[in-house]
């Protein structure tokens, strides 16, 4: 019977064999030492990882807002928790210097758009309506919104026209989206005073409210004064020439508005408190240079329900504060809206504001 041959077996995977049989004597070797000098079997995770830093991450990595030192903020360390290291801060020379916004430490710059729009946010989106209940509250545009189409023509107009032909254009421009122009106008560029008695018009304000940003606009003296007086004898035209035609449509809603909404933005106060219309519910007198008699105001403005002086450098003084606190506000009996931005907030002041009212007066400080 003849021999049968074995066939020749594949040697090609005999190293991955020999390799295999290596590792596990090694594993086994490894294991019996460790329960020879009675060590756990597996090592430590850190003894694996051998590309973790040596210092600690909190002297690597810059410390938090707060100033303390968060060891889990460190990109590629995730953990459960933070993991706080005590002892003192480390030198200036381990950490990343920390990267600081603009107009962290200096001053704002009150001639910006963005400090304007900050300040005047509370007379321009208050939390509660302003103006009249019939009419809807045109506003700015804010951060982020798309402008509407009265807008963008607003715009071309203010940045294309400029001394007669815009005062020419404001003519046949109707109130209400002249009034749009005054508060757009206000936080972008504000408007001269060529340019604002333009848009005002012989009423002396745009369609009841009426926007004066300083250094660029003034108001006059006796402007109150001739806009009531400018008010009175157009009423007596309007009243002769309804006697004539009180059927007529023209004359129908072309009631003309009074002035409910002042602000004052970074311009001295050219005239007196006694010669403000009483019929004045938003008043703003903001970072007004010099100090302004406001004790007899509840008697001129009985009706103010949003009042805002904040960024008034002269009431921080000692005489300010006293001032505040002594103020009456409890003749101000429709109060709803008290801004004091940049004022210093007491105790005393808070419960001087809402002595004897049913409803807290929501005081804005921040």
């Amino acid at each position: 019977m003849p021999l049968q041959r074995t066939p020749l077996q594949d040697t090609s995977d005999a190293p991955r064999q020999v390799n295999n049989i290596l590792r596990d004597l090694r594993g086994e070797h490894f294991r019996h030492s460790r329960n020879v000098q009675h060590a756990p079997a597996s090592l430590p995770t850190p003894l694996h990882v051998h590309n973790l830093p040596t210092l600690p991450l909190n002297l690597i990595y810059p410390p938090t807002e707060d100033g303390r030192r968060d060891v889990s903020a460190a990109p590629g360390h995730h953990s459960t928790r933070p993991i706080w290291l005590a002892g003192p801060d480390p030198p200036h020379s381990w950490t990343s210097p920390k990267i600081k916004g603009p107009g962290a430490d200096s001053a704002p710059d009150i001639n910006s758009s963005a400090w304007r729009e900050h300040a005047l946010d509370l007379v321009f989106f208050p939390g509660v309506p302003m103006g009249p209940a019939s009419s809807a509250s045109p506003r700015p545009l804010r951060k982020g919104e798309l402008p509407t189409l009265a807008l963008l023509s607003l715009h071309v107009i203010r940045t294309e026209c400029s001394g007669h032909d815009f005062a020419e254009i404001m003519s046949y421009i109707p109130p209400h989206l002249r009034r749009v122009l005054v508060r757009h106008s206000a936080i972008n560029y504000p408007l001269s005073q060529a340019e604002l008695g333009a848009t005002c018009g012989d009423e002396g304000h745009a369609d009841g409210e009426l926007v004066v940003v300083g250094p660029h606009a003034t108001l006059r003296s006796d402007h109150f004064r001739r806009m009531s007086s400018s008010g009175e004898s157009s009423a007596h035209q309007e009243y002769a020439v309804e006697g004539s035609t009180w059927d007529s449509l023209a004359t129908q809603g072309s009631e003309p508005t009074v002035l409910f909404s002042l602000t004052l933005l970074s311009t001295p106060l050219t005239f007196a408190l006694s010669d403000l219309p009483p019929t004045i519910t938003c008043l703003a007198l903001i970072n007004i240079p010099k100090p302004a008699s406001l004790q007899r105001l509840p008697s001129y403005c009985p009706l103010v329900s949003l009042l805002d002086i904040s960024y008034n450098s002269w009431l921080n003084t000692i005489s300010g504060e006293k001032l505040l606190e002594d103020y009456p506000w409890t003749k101000l009996h429709h109060l709803k809206v008290l801004g004091l931005r940049g004022c210093h907030i007491t105790p005393t002041l808070l419960s001087q504001v809402n002595r004897g009212r049913w409803d807290d007066v929501d005081v804005i400080h921040r």
